[in-house]
């Protein structure tokens, strides 16, 4: 029997319930199995949908109309503080919002032959690759770079569970499981589970998941409103990490900004910061419900204009539930991911930064005119290093001493991820050969941060901002691919006007 399993998040499965029977969904067997009680609930009017190749082909059925019926049913079961739905058809859309999202993985972690994979599917969130998704020949061994989020398992059952739960398993937010049993025994499966999820997981497994459904793309756009609509120094979304001054949504500084919204009078500005992002909704007086309806305008000199959501322009973390929105999409990360993602960051090489300049209060461009007398090479705003057959300029590096390169930015983590992009697209031309001309030689190539935050990081594993990890190790394995070693270094930015 093929059983597709989800499990239901304590809280939400009144909600669950209410969808359920919002959809259609009506109770035709109550069920009381190995101490689970439950019911089977059941679409028997589903709505129809129209045959694409039927319409096409509408002549040769003489006018008459023809639809496809799609069926669907869902075993919802409780037992104690567990609550577990069984889909069927197409019902896991209205069961999807309301579960645990780690279940299947957590599951896989305890149950899956890590050395006889099938196949993987996984994402990328920074770099030119996106997607990977690889089939394997038999007993293919779990293999998981950092910097990836596995949203899809397909594993043999190692053979110790084999009799509870099949050979197979496919896991995502679900689990897909083919055990041999009757229906009178799914809740003796279910007891099953319950005790494999309270022991030691067997291995690691890194993974996001994109929220799509509209009843979890709500929840979070609601948070987004919440923040957006909060008085200014009220945001907590970053207190736990070392994201300082409660700025955490951060605009390219580079050209000038529109803010609008709707036909509420638009707002001109040359630097876009949260702070001002609040004002503009209090001073137009924008209603909570229509924040979403944010747009910014970008302007920079020789680019053309572009219009972005406020959602698209926002790097926002949800750190209590490890989601992200990023270019307008909404990304859950499980702890495996975020230990995976800290453990490579923690292997790239920092360079000991001098004591007189573990503390910086000096802006970007003076500090390196300052370095340039001891012993550093400035090449800040020197766009005739790198030069392409294209007429945009390259900015190769800021700093360079010995066989080192060094890019240089100060600011809190959202400002640092533009040297990291910057950074990445001078890999990028190395490797295609792009210069026109020989480049000095060098063979390691540093991003100096000036990290603004209470107190001095050890390591930048230590950062709360995902999206800043997520940038540093794409560039550091670019860095890599291309031969050249990379590294890190560090600084504290002290703000005089708050320190």
């Amino acid at each position: 029997m093929r059983l597709n399993i989800f499990r239901i998040a304590p809280n939400e499965t009144a909600a669950l319930m209410t969808q359920l029977n919002e959809k259609g969904l009506t109770r035709i067997q109550e069920l009381d199995l190995d101490g689970w009680s439950g019911e089977f609930l059941f679409t028997d009017a589903p709505a129809t949908s129209k045959i694409p190749w039927v319409a096409a082909f509408a002549e040769y059925f003489g006018g008459q109309e023809f639809y496809n019926l799609s069926y669907s049913a869902v075993i919802v079961m409780q037992k104690a503080n567990s609550c577990y739905a069984i889909c069927f058809g197409k019902s896991h859309f209205y069961v999807r919002p309301y579960c645990d999202f780690d279940f299947g993985v957590e599951l896989a972690k305890r149950i899956a032959n890590e050395d006889d994979i099938t196949q993987t599917s996984a994402r990328r969130f920074q770099g030119k690759q996106k997607k990977d998704i690889r089939s394997f020949g038999s007993r293919a061994r779990l293999n998981v770079p950092p910097g990836e989020s596995v949203d899809f398992l397909q594993a043999a059952i190692i053979p110790s569970k084999t009799e509870a739960f099949g050979s197979s398993g496919k896991f995502g937010v679900s689990a897909l499981l083919s055990p041999s049993i009757k229906p009178d025994k799914i809740g003796a499966l279910l007891s099953q589970i319950d005790i494999e999820l309270t022991k030691n997981e067997r291995f690691t497994l890194p993974r996001t998941i994109l929220l799509s459904e509209s009843a979890e793309v709500e929840r979070y756009d609601a948070k987004l409103m919440d923040e957006l609509a909060a008085p200014i120094g009220t945001s907590e979304i970053s207190t736990a990490t070392f994201d300082l001054f409660g700025v955490d949504f951060v605009f390219s500084s580079q050209g000038s900004f529109t803010l609008k919204c709707g036909n509420y009078k638009a707002l001109e500005l040359e630097q876009l910061t949260m702070k001002d992002v609040k004002l503009y909704v209090e001073d137009r007086k924008i209603p909570r419900e229509k924040l979403l309806k944010l747009k910014v305008t970008h302007r920079r000199e020789g680019d053309v204009k572009f219009t972005q959501s406020i959602k698209e322009a926002v790097d926002f973390i949800c750190d209590e539930d490890r989601v992200v929105l990023t270019g307008g999409k909404w990304l859950k990360f499980n702890q495996d991911y975020l230990d995976y993602l800290d453990e490579s960051i923690r292997q790239i090489e920092v360079e000991e930064t001098e004591s007189d300049l573990q503390v910086i209060e000096i802006e970007e461009g003076e500090f390196n005119a300052v370095l340039g007398g001891r012993g550093y090479e400035v090449a800040d705003k020197d766009f005739s290093i790198f030069r392409t057959s294209s007429s945009t300029a390259v900015e190769a590096w800021d700093l360079k001493k010995g066989n080192t390169v060094y890019a240089v930015k100060f600011g809190t983590p959202q400002k640092l991820n533009y040297v990291c992009d910057q950074a990445m697209n001078v890999l990028d031309l190395i490797h295609n050969r792009a210069n026109v001309k020989k480049l000095p030689a060098f063979d390691a190539y540093c991003l100096w941060f000036g990290y603004r935050a209470k107190k001095p990081l050890m390591n930048l594993a230590d950062s709360g901002s995902i999206i800043l990890k997520q940038k540093i190790d794409a560039w550091a394995r670019r860095c890599e691919e291309i031969g050249i070693v990379p590294k890190l270094k560090m600084s504290l930015k002290a703000h005089p006007q708050h320190d």
